[in-house]
């Protein structure tokens, strides 16, 4: 008879007994069914191989013995499931399967505490216990806390914990935090007003300062930057390839833009549903990159980064804070430098996804004005198309990647006369950088000197709409979906036009994202034929001809 260490009632013997019997020794299944857990309703996961009993919402096991009573004691995975010595620091790696963090078996956990003491920040070996046999070359980035696989390219998420730390997921993520924003986002009664966030499109961009900073060329190249792509990156073909587009662009848009970054992974969905509704409705040109933020709700508040850093003081949470996180996008100012946070050589193929987002896609289809009767059809639609993609859809319960990798960069070029108004330079956790408001941002990143340093965005949407204000360019990690995404986006977009195609549930739509007042600029047609522009006029740091795009004008 099977029984749990942590009850010996008959009802839980039979139970588990029946399934052993049924399902065989080697099962592993989930159940909130036992008699312990009626009050709670708690999901359980048993697993007959391994003898354990897990609860699935606080990540901590208990053995379980069958027949005689013996203890079976788990054999350690290849993967290195076996729990690091009591008294040691635990070294954790993420099951993106099972949502859980299991333990590296005690050798490689004292390997890795040996790198990490050492204070370099990558760690490259083929010494790991389940890596005998395969003699695979792995990367530990210790400081975005992650394993790849520099064959496969595979990418898992690791954490370093005290000891008997509980193994629930992380969730400071930058995007992860966008996700549980738009919870407060979708409950706000705040109103805003399209024409107060209107702004003068024109540029002050003058023509000797633009011929002055394509001079000095590429941002992230200046002051004599060596053009290092660290260890991950320099051996990914497709790493560098997107890497080397970035510097392309970067010279290219030198003139007339700044240029900055945000990773991001949890959240891509969102961002491709958000960007996809903005090309029907606003000509948004989603083809070339993500939206980050849509709704203008939040930005009633906190329209500018002059306003986010009035409010900053009253955030005990800092950049953490809902209120940030409804506005704000964490970045960097360079894709060589090595910041401190999230540096771009480390991040880009290192992504990972941590925790589900249930709902989110949801609550912003309903925002954006689908009716309620489609939402749970569409939802589960946009999900499977965006899987068999190849884009990472297991916080919203669909497939994972098969590489592992599920973080994406987001290039982000705004106009050097708008810098100022949306961007402020910071430390790690949003603390405003004053040395580099001397005089200002803007400043700063016009001169001919190593780039490098955080920023913080305040992502308006009446500038991130525009292709005379910002243009972005997204690089995803995976590179099956980063071919597919340009087919994924139409077939997105094909998707949602018949839902939002009439001119009443456009303007119920649009009345939703401008938080219940339409702008006066704003027009209920079909936007989705006059979003499209060859990549030859977009991916060029040629201002668009405003006569030509009345959705670039207020």
């Amino acid at each position: 008879m099977l029984r749990s260490l942590v009850g010996s009632e008959m009802c839980i013997r039979d139970r588990l007994e029946g399934e052993y019997l049924e399902r065989g020794p080697k099962a592993k299944f989930n159940t909130t069914d036992f008699s312990f857990n009626k009050a709670h309703g708690t999901k359980y996961q048993v697993n007959f191989s391994k003898m354990l009993q897990t609860n699935k919402q606080s990540s901590k096991s208990r053995s379980m013995r069958r027949g005689d009573g013996t203890s079976v004691t788990p054999t350690p995975a290849k993967k290195g499931a076996k729990k690091n010595s009591k008294n040691a620091v635990a070294w954790q790696w993420w099951e993106k399967e099972e949502m859980t963090w299991q333990h590296f078996a005690d050798e490689d956990a004292g390997l890795l505490e040996a790198a990490y003491k050492s204070g370099s920040p990558i760690f490259v070996t083929k010494n790991l216990s389940f890596n005998k046999g395969y003699d695979s070359e792995y990367i530990f980035d210790f400081i975005v806390m992650a394993q790849m696989n520099n064959e496969s390219g595979t990418s898992r998420k690791i954490a370093r914990k005290g000891s008997g730390a509980a193994g629930e997921a992380d969730s400071d993520d930058d995007d992860d935090g966008y996700g549980s924003a738009l919870t407060a986002i979708y409950s706000s009664k705040a109103k805003a007003s399209g024409d107060k966030f209107c702004v003068d499109i024109s540029s002050k961009v003058s023509a000797s300062l633009a011929s002055k900073q394509k001079k000095v060329g590429a941002q992230s190249l200046r002051g004599g930057m060596k053009k290092d792509y660290g260890p991950a990156v320099s051996k990914d073909k497709h790493g560098s390839k997107c890497f080397d587009r970035i510097l392309e662009l970067e010279a290219d848009f030198s003139g007339e833009w700044a240029v900055f970054y945000h990773s991001y992974s949890v959240a891509a969905l969102l961002y491709e549903v958000q960007a996809a509704v903005a090309a029907v409705l606003f000509r948004f040109k989603s083809e070339f990159a993500s939206l980050p933020r849509l709704l203008w709700g939040p930005f009633e508040h906190i329209p500018t980064a002059a306003r986010m850093l009035e409010e900053f003081p009253k955030w005990k949470d800092r950049d953490h804070n809902k209120a940030f996180r409804g506005v704000g996008l964490c970045g960097v100012s360079s894709l060589l430098a090595h910041d401190s946070e999230a540096p771009p050589k480390s991040v880009f193929l290192m992504g990972y996804s941590v925790g589900p987002l249930t709902g989110l896609l949801e609550r912003l289809l309903q925002a954006c004005g689908v009716p309620a009767s489609q939402v749970t059809k569409l939802t589960k639609q946009i999900v499977d198309i965006a899987g068999n993609h190849g884009l990472d859809c297991k916080a919203f319960g669909g497939k994972s990647c098969k590489s592992g990798r599920s973080g994406h960069y987001l290039q982000m070029f705004i106009r050097r006369d708008l810098v100022d108004k949306y961007v402020y330079p910071a430390f790690p956790f949003g603390v405003p950088d004053k040395s580099r408001m001397k005089p200002s941002l803007s400043k700063y990143l016009e001169q001919d000197t190593q780039i490098t340093g955080q920023i913080r965005i305040t992502a308006n949407p009446d500038i991130f709409l525009r292709a005379t204000c910002v243009r972005m360019f997204v690089y995803s990690a995976d590179p099956s979906y980063h071919a597919k995404r340009p087919e994924f986006m139409k077939r997105l977009t094909d998707v949602l036009t018949p839902v939002i195609g009439t001119k009443a549930v456009r303007a119920k739509a649009a009345k939703g994202i401008f938080g219940g007042t339409i702008p006066a600029w704003w027009t209920d047609d079909d936007q989705t034929k006059a979003a499209k522009m060859p990549a030859s006029r977009y991916a060029t740091s040629m201002l668009v001809d405003e006569a030509e795009s009345s959705d670039e004008s207020c």
